[in-house]
């Protein structure tokens, strides 16, 4: 199963700052790594280490829980961040 995710980037910011938030994991085979605002999925990248999520100016509307999964044939790990 894929190691527990990690995450890079800035976690807080200003309405108007731009946001970048890096989600990686590794595991053999790679990972399918998702990035989701509660049910919405808001960035993937399949059978790569790491998927970034980039908003231009935040809103007080991107304020909330967000969840990186990475998951494999063999199982699946996650972390949660606000």
């Amino acid at each position: 199963a894929p190691r527990a995710p990690v995450l890079n980037g800035s976690l807080w910011v200003l309405a108007g700052d731009p946001l970048s938030v890096t989600c990686g994991a590794s595991s053999h085979p790679a990972p399918i790594v998702t990035l989701a605002r509660g049910r919405r999925v808001v960035a993937t990248a399949v059978y790569e280490p790491q998927v970034t999520l980039r908003v231009p100016e935040a809103t007080p509307e991107d304020a909330g829980e967000y969840r990186c999964r990475a998951e494999n044939q063999h199982g699946e790990s996650s972390v949660a961040f606000n």
